[in-house]
């Protein structure tokens, strides 16, 4: 059975959402996953096992009493997404301003021609399969495309920096 990877959104921050990881892998283990390690607070499991977003969002719902939306990849297509960014070297240098926006569906159409309309001067971004890539060289909190993702985009999704994804990926190679 091959390993996934699991993308919370929303848990941890700013206070809101309190999900202690140590709990949440007992509650995936209760339906059915697996090998079940989690990295950092913020909502990033690698497991195996067949549960599906809608699972592990009840599994939350049930044991936590929260709404957390779910994202769940394959570490095959996880892995494809990094291999495919487009801000590799941009990454070596500062790791921290490079993000992956992970989508659930395709984005709304008219996507990339607002976020060239609102991106400052050094912004950057690409679409990918399921994947938007930010590079964000004055940082996240500058970054306009990263302020008004969600309203542009208009379907779920959820951010990660670079360092937080290679970490996943290294956790989840070693499951």
């Amino acid at each position: 059975m091959s390993a996934k990877i699991a993308l919370l959104r929303g848990v941890n921050v700013g206070g809101n959402n309190k999900l202690p990881m140590k709990d949440l892998a007992a509650a995936l283990k209760k339906i059915g996953c697996e090998d079940v390690c989690t990295y950092i607070q913020s909502g990033n499991i690698i497991y195996r096992g067949d549960a599906c977003a809608k699972e592990i969002s009840a599994a939350i719902k049930e044991s936590f009493g929260l709404n957390i939306p779910v994202h769940i990849m394959t570490t095959a297509t996880f892995k494809k997404t990094i291999e495919k960014c487009p801000f590799k070297k941009a990454a070596e240098k500062t790791p921290k301003f490079v993000h992956f926006f992970f989508l659930t569906e395709k984005p709304a159409a008219d996507a990339g021609d607002q976020f060239n309309e609102i991106k400052t001067a050094a912004e950057e971004f690409a679409f990918g399969k399921g994947v938007l890539y930010l590079h964000t060289p004055k940082g996240y909190r500058e970054s306009k495309i990263a302020a008004k993702a969600d309203r542009i985009l208009k379907v779920q999704n959820t951010s990660r920096n670079w360092n937080t994804v290679m970490k996943i990926q290294e956790m989840a190679d070693a499951i």
